[in-house]
């Protein structure tokens, strides 16, 4: 990361600015001529039988997640795969189209992933908000709102949003979408309240819900620094129990419309067995989203506000992700993080 967040001395914090910023993504992503060449490359890839591989790291390797998700439910049968891009550089694909994220263009592993993919004879987009700093023999897909906190939140929004309009999801019910979110604000304050006396968090949600859920404990841990864990509805109930008490919260994720009953039932026992650990629990979801993307969206909002909430309540500064404190940038620098 070469852009380096402003260092308030308290709130409002950027990323509160970068949340509500996200209203008008919608209508500026869905507009651009970046998402319709994404689009027109995935379809020619997809239509000739060609592989896809989505890849990033951290925050981007979620939205890397969702879009195979995303683009997964539009079109069923196409050889689609996901890998952070540590592991996909690890096995280059020789041919197809590689859809790589990174929001400023300046994480290591991705970059390297995007360049090996480009030698290697794979089509490559990189999806970025720096598209100046795009490697050679990459394709630069732009996306117009820089997001000036490290806790990524406009980051993740913004890749969602073009694959969802690749699949049909038109700017304005997106637009309702965070908007509906954004109004359930002091519902989330209420939610971080309860949690905030917990010394650890379990994170739970199954199908898609999986992914907002590990962008939701990334979020936790880096804007709070609070030990978040994602785990699937059923994998929780499968072992993990025994180290939860009354001590450790669960955020239980309900965005996703498929199977809803069954995943509503699965859903009550992971809730059922928490409350008799006594473990403070938030239930988080909605019932409006019909299909992956609008569950994936109105789900990025939601994890977004609450922890942002969960900061204001615990008095933690989320847009350095505690790279302010001289031991934490020792250890990214130590390990080289982007």
């Amino acid at each position: 990361m070469t852009f380096e967040p402003e260092l308030r001395p308290g709130p409002p914090w950027v990323m509160e600015e970068m949340i509500s910023a996200q209203l008008d993504l919608p209508e500026q992503i869905a507009g651009g001529a970046d998402a319709a060449r994404l689009a027109s490359h995935l379809r020619n890839a997809v239509e000739g039988g060609e592989p896809v591989l989505f890849t990033g790291c951290g925050t981007s390797e979620h939205a890397a997640r969702a879009a195979h998700a995303i683009v997964a439910g539009a079109l069923p049968g196409a050889r689609l795969a996901c890998r952070d891009a540590f592991e996909a550089r690890l096995a280059m694909p020789a041919g197809g189209l590689v859809v790589a994220i990174s929001h400023e263009a300046g994480t290591g592993a991705t970059l390297d992933a995007a360049r090996g993919a480009s030698d290697a004879g794979a089509q490559v987009v990189l999806i970025t908000a720096q598209p100046e700093r795009v490697p050679a023999g990459v394709e630069p897909i732009g996306t117009p709102l820089h997001d000036r906190s490290w806790c990524h939140t406009v980051a993740y929004l913004s890749p969602l949003l073009l694959h969802a309009c690749f699949a049909g999801l038109g700017s304005r019910r997106a637009h309702e979408l965070i908007a509906t979110q954004l109004a359930a604000r002091s519902q989330r304050r209420e939610d971080a309240r309860r949690l905030a006396s917990c010394g650890r968090l379990l994170v739970v949600g199954s199908g898609v819900d999986e992914i907002t859920a590990a962008e939701l404990a990334l979020k936790l841990e880096e804007a709070t620094h609070v030990p978040a864990t994602p785990l699937g509805t059923e994998k929780v109930l499968h072992g993990h129990l025994p180290a939860a008490d009354r001590d450790t919260g669960l955020v239980l994720l309900r965005f996703d419309p498929d199977h809803r009953g069954e995943r509503d039932r699965r859903s009550a026992d992971v809730a059922a067995a928490a409350a008799v650990l006594d473990m403070p629990t938030v239930p988080l979801g909605g019932r409006d989203a019909v299909t992956r993307a609008e569950a994936l969206l109105a789900g990025a909002v939601a994890l977004q506000l609450l922890t942002l909430e969960f900061c204001l309540t615990v008095g933690t500064n989320p847009d350095l992700i505690r790279r302010e404190q001289p031991l934490y940038r020792q250890a990214a620098e130590a390990a080289r993080a982007g």
